[in-house]
């Protein structure tokens, strides 16, 4: 067994607050495919799946609508990204400090997100941070969660082992991506879906915030 400890997270809605950016584009996008522009509530609902199937959703299961609105999305964020005077979405408050901390503290520290590629690529350039994680999987890379794959190739990759594995996320689809690859997971209070629903999708616990997540990850998969 490897000795490698290895924790993944998922990125919207656990590291980074972007609901607003997520909602802004989405209507963008629907907008510009012509269908009824969904709530924020429904928007917020599909948060956490991957793009592809949030638009078809949007679309009432209409291919060429859900592909409008796919393309439109990402070139709506990249145009955005690309901005001279955009900030990208924030850090939530003691996300940075935790992800360091876990490293010097000896974790692999990975990312396993739904979003695609560039999305992710600009933001850690923006915040920093491209050289603190040792493994990151996009919805560019391999098919997108809840599939086990990028929790499985984030393994192969690093050579962690799964009994010393933790995803760490925020939304259902986080939580059956780690039960699908038979890994540990655990919530976040600070995201997208309710605590409760998160403990029955099979959290093995619910961090209220940062400190208590690094505290938890310590003491359960300790070195």
């Amino acid at each position: 067994m490897s000795e490698l400890r290895i924790a993944l997270f998922d990125f919207d809605g656990t590291l980074v607050d972007s609901v607003a950016s997520i909602i802004r584009h989405t209507q963008i996008a629907c907008e510009e495919a012509a269908v009824s522009l969904p709530s924020e509530a429904h928007i917020r609902h599909n948060i956490g799946k991957g793009l592809m199937d949030a638009a078809f959703d949007y679309a009432a299961g209409h291919e060429a609508k859900a592909q409008m609105i796919f393309d439109s999305y990402r070139a709506s964020a990249r145009r955005e990204l690309t901005s001279p005077t955009h900030q990208g979405d924030a850090l939530f408050d003691g996300a940075q400090d935790a992800l360091e901390g876990l490293s010097q503290d000896g974790w692999l520290l990975g990312i396993v997100t739904n979003k695609g590629r560039f999305g992710l690529q600009a933001h850690l350039e923006m915040y920093g941070m491209t050289d603190l994680f040792d493994v990151t999987l996009t919805a560019d890379d391999v098919p997108v969660k809840p599939a086990p794959d990028m929790a499985l190739e984030a393994l192969r990759r690093t050579g962690a082992d799964l009994g010393r594995a933790c995803l760490i996320g925020d939304t259902v689809n986080d939580a059956r991506c780690a039960r699908n690859a038979k890994m540990d997971f655990v919530g976040v209070s600070w995201g997208y879906h309710a605590d409760a629903i998160l403990t029955e999708e099979g959290a093995c616990y619910i961090a209220p915030d940062f400190p208590e997540l690094v505290r938890f990850l310590t003491a359960h998969i300790p070195n």
